[in-house]
């Protein structure tokens, strides 16, 4: 009988063990859930943009990144600029003032010493040059002597020849006009000279010629010169 009422106790423990499980009151076991994806990582990639782990989105101007997370340095490449020659100016292409050394001086043609002379100067170098403006003239005893009496005045006067650059190649020849009044000798104490010696314009070193004369003492004024003129 005593093993007949521990079988009917363990079985009656087994249905009330069922019994419990199936309570409609008793809170179920929580279920393992694996989490979603952010919506952050649904979104889309920006055009011309690419993703970053993590579905985050580069700034605008940002670098892309290389494997293992390091972002590239710039390589600076130097500009090059091909230097360019500036124009030749005027001034630059221009020929050069004639020198006194450059040039010789010619008696031309006129009447007798006493009147109206075109004297000339001639390039004697190899260079092209310019002539501008009055000579300077005067009469002197020997080629290095101080003028006697006064030089000749120039004439800028409105019927004369007006100042204008004559450019002489090598060999070329520019003109002056060269004038003295005789007539006035006869009303002073003349004084007779050998030389007449002339400046190119812009120069200090002078030309001359053999030139037997007479002029009259400073201050009376006998001598005239006019501009350059071409040939």
């Amino acid at each position: 009988m005593r093993i007949k009422s521990l079988i009917v106790a363990g079985f009656a423990a087994g249905v009330a063990i069922t019994a419990s499980g199936c309570d409609p009151t008793s809170t179920p076991p929580q279920a393992t859930r694996t989490p979603l994806p952010s919506a952050q990582s649904e979104q889309p990639t920006q055009p011309g943009h690419a993703s970053e782990p993590g579905g985050s989105v580069p700034e605008p101007g940002g670098s892309v990144s290389e494997p293992g997370g390091s972002v590239p340095e710039p390589t600076a490449v130097p500009a090059t600029r091909t230097a360019v020659a500036d124009p030749p100016t005027p001034a630059d292409t221009a020929p050069p003032k004639c020198v006194t050394a450059q040039l010789r001086l010619d008696k031309g043609v006129g009447g007798q010493v006493g009147g109206t002379w075109f004297l000339r100067f001639i390039n004697s170098s190899s260079r092209t040059c310019v002539l501008q403006g009055f000579p300077g003239v005067s009469q002197t005893n020997g080629p290095t002597g101080e003028p006697v009496g006064e030089p000749a005045a120039r004439d800028q006067g409105p019927q004369a020849p007006q100042p204008a650059p004559v450019t002489l190649a090598p060999g070329g020849a520019a003109q002056f006009e060269f004038i003295s009044y005789p007539k006035q000798i006869n009303e002073c104490a003349a004084l007779r000279t050998n030389t007449l010696r002339v400046y190119p314009p812009d120069n200090t070193e002078s030309l001359w010629l053999p030139w037997d004369n007479l002029i009259c003492p400073s201050p009376q004024h006998m001598l005239v010169v006019r501009a350059i003129t071409p040939m």
